[in-house]
C-alpha cells in the first residue's frame, strides 16, 4: 500500500469544461430552482409587491427576459397604474425607475409607441413630484457657497 495513488483510481476531470458547473449543481436541480424563482419574482410582480431586483441583479440571476416575461411585466405595469389607479410616486416607489426605464426601452423596441408617451409622460410627472420637495434635499456643495 506504500505505492497507492488516488489519481490511479479516479478519473482527472480538472480539464471538463462544464465542470464548474457540475460542482456548483451537485444534484442537477439548479436551474430548476432557478425557473422556480423567477416564477414567484414573476408572481410578486403580477400581485403588486415591490421588486426587490433591480434590472442587472435579474439579469445576472436568471439571464435576460424573453418576450413573455417583458410582456407579464409590462401587463403588470399598466395594471397597476390603469386599473388599480396606483399614483405615480408609489409606482416609482414599488417599481423603481430603473425597470420603469426598462420597461420604456421595451415598448420602444416592440412600437408600442403609446405606451411609450403614458410611460414618459409618468416620468416628467415624477420629475416634477421630486422638483416640489427640492427645497428639501439640499447638496452640501450648495450649503457651503
Amino acid at each position: 500500500m506504500d505505492n497507492f495513488n488516488w489519481d490511479e483510481f479516479l478519473p482527472n476531470d480538472d480539464n471538463d469544461e462544464n465542470r464548474e458547473d457540475n460542482e456548483r449543481d451537485l444534484f442537477g436541480t439548479h436551474r430548476l430552482q432557478q425557473e422556480l424563482e423567477k416564477g414567484m419574482f414573476l408572481q410578486d410582480v403580477q400581485n403588486g409587491h415591490p421588486l426587490v431586483l433591480d434590472p442587472s441583479e435579474y439579469h445576472t440571476l436568471f439571464g435576460s427576459l424573453d418576450n413573455n416575461d417583458w410582456e407579464v411585466l409590462l401587463q403588470s405595469f399598466l395594471t397597476q397604474y390603469h386599473r388599480l389607479g396606483m399614483d405615480v410616486d408609489t409606482l416609482f416607489d414599488t417599481w423603481g425607475g430603473d425597470w420603469i426605464f426598462e420597461i420604456l426601452k421595451y415598448c420602444e423596441r416592440t412600437e408600442e409607441y403609446e405606451l411609450c408617451s403614458i410611460i414618459k409622460d409618468m416620468w416628467e410627472l415624477n420629475k416634477t413630484n421630486i422638483k416640489g420637495i427640492e427645497h428639501l434635499i439640499k447638496s452640501p456643495i450648495e450649503e457651503t457657497e
